[in-house]
């Protein structure tokens, strides 16, 4: 028989068990920004901060016209950190950029590896020095990603770049992580030191790419609950490098055609604000809707 007693009983039970699981799911749950959009963090080197695109709002060589400021113009972003900063490897990333990532971060987009590489050094090398000296510049990036590729578990490089991307899923498990290329610098056909230069790039981006394949298995496996992408820039570059008719790359006297793609040393071989907000920006928010 149902006493008045046993349903007071059981209608506690039940309001408690509600009130554990309402609990429990607010300690769970994705947390938002108060507008409702994606809290958002940059991370990354030179090409996420901005470089090429001035002016500057700090040392670190952030622009209002990098990828990361366009990005929070949307309306289902909000910037909580860019952290990005000219002359970053995957180790200072992890050293210095990481504090803005918790559990409350839904996005971050991150664009590292090219100065493990030491790839501008490279490039002032070939515009600057002989051709020996160039051909031995590249010679040894070529090297460093030919490891990378063949035989990554021994690779400093690609052990590098893995290594940063782990420590993003960690400290960020709720986040969508968008890990971002380089573009092709030089205009396909002008020079063949270029076609090298592009070449290598590619190169680096299938190692990028790897990783983040790397990264993302991590999560079937159950050691990361973060979702990992890589996000191909080169294609919407096409047609823009050095040495076209409407290049989104900053280039060197007397390679660069006009006045806006002549920037200064530091700017050299960097987007420009066209570069950022067509190539970069662009290329992230088609990721984003897919």
């Amino acid at each position: 028989m149902i006493t008045k007693q046993l349903i007071q009983r059981r209608t506690a039970r039940l309001t408690g068990l509600l009130a554990v699981l309402a609990l429990t799911a607010g300690l769970t749950a994705a947390p938002v920004s108060a507008d409702g959009s994606d809290t958002y963090v940059a991370l990354g080197d030179s090409f996420a901060a901005g470089q090429g695109a001035s002016p500057y709002a700090d040392a670190c060589l952030r622009s209002d016209q990098g990828y990361p400021a366009i990005l929070d113009t949307e309306p289902s972003v909000s910037l909580l950190a860019s952290k990005a900063c000219t002359g970053a490897t995957t180790s200072v990333v992890r050293e210095t950029q990481l504090a803005s990532l918790d559990k409350k971060v839904d996005l971050v987009t991150v664009t590292a590896g090219g100065n493990d590489l030491d790839a501008i050094g490279a490039l002032v090398t070939c515009t600057t020095d002989s051709a020996e000296a160039c051909a031995n510049a590249l010679g040894q990036k070529a090297y460093i990603l030919q490891q990378a590729t063949n035989n990554p578990a021994a690779s400093p490089f690609f052990q590098g770049l893995l290594a940063m991307l782990r420590e993003i899923q960690a400290k960020a498990p709720h986040a969508d992580i968008y890990v971002t290329g380089y573009p092709l610098l030089f205009e396909s056909g002008v020079d063949q030191m270029f076609e090298t230069v592009n070449g290598l790039t590619l190169q680096l981006n299938q190692v990028i790419d790897s990783a983040v394949t790397t990264a993302a298995s991590d999560k079937v496996r159950g050691r990361s609950g973060a979702s990992i992408h890589y996000v191909d820039v080169s294609e919407a570059f096409a047609g823009h490098g050095i040495g076209s008719a409407q290049p989104w790359i900053v280039g060197p006297p007397p390679v660069c055609l006009a006045s806006d793609t002549c920037g200064t040393e530091a700017e050299i071989f960097h987007p420009t604000a066209t570069g950022y907000s067509q190539g970069y920006a662009e290329s992230i928010k088609e990721a984003l809707a897919r």
